[in-house]
């Protein structure tokens, strides 16, 4: 098309879109229906958390370097205390940490909280039996980049605890999340 005669088509579509004279779409045509986006803080099942009441079991595929925030030092691109875990107490929960961090293995274990976190833990002995993966301080022995570890633990006591990363630096870092067994039967996560 000549771009005089498309230049003329344009103003005509423009000057009867403004008169009123477009034709209007189908009375019987809904428009799709917005999905409602999550409330901030808002309690989320994504598909990375399954819970079974039935079993009372969770699984969280729970993975470390999904974006380049905080040097990929994250969880699910969450660091610093933000997002929150949520698990049932009694519940067994299995995680599966999945390394996505291109350069740097990283670990996870459940924690007190902290109000600052230490570069390096002398001593990590989790909150329940199980909750570690394996040589969680050691930048070589841990979980590697492109490696998956699996960690099966009851959630005997109700609280507030941590996710931690407890390779040299990365909680100091911010590699951290708040990971809570409500006494209430709650489950889910917080991605905000």
């Amino acid at each position: 098309m000549h771009i005089k005669t498309l230049a003329v088509a344009l103003v005509v579509g423009i000057g009867l879109t403004a008169c009123g004279d477009a034709p209007e779409p189908p009375a019987d045509t809904d428009a799709p229906a917005e999905q409602p986006a999550a409330e901030p803080g808002a309690l989320q099942t994504p598909d990375w958390f399954v819970v079974d009441h039935d079993a009372e079991t969770v699984e969280i595929d729970l993975i470390a370097g999904t974006s380049s925030a905080n040097n990929y030092w994250n969880f699910h691109g969450l660091y610093g205390g933000a997002g929150e875990i949520v698990v049932p107490e009694g519940y067994e929960v299995t995680i599966n940490l999945i390394n996505q961090d291109p350069n740097m293995g990283h670990s996870v274990g459940v924690g007190e909280v902290q109000a600052t976190w230490p570069n390096s833990f002398s001593d990590v002995t989790p909150i329940f039996d199980g909750a570690v993966t394996s040589n969680p301080t050691s930048m070589t022995e841990s979980t590697l980049p492109g490696e998956t570890e699996s960690i099966t633990f009851t959630v005997d006591q109700s609280g507030d605890f941590a996710l931690i990363c407890y390779v040299v630096g990365h909680a100091a870092s911010g590699m951290w999340m708040p990971f809570t067994v409500s006494a209430d039967g709650e489950a889910g996560a917080r991605l905000n």
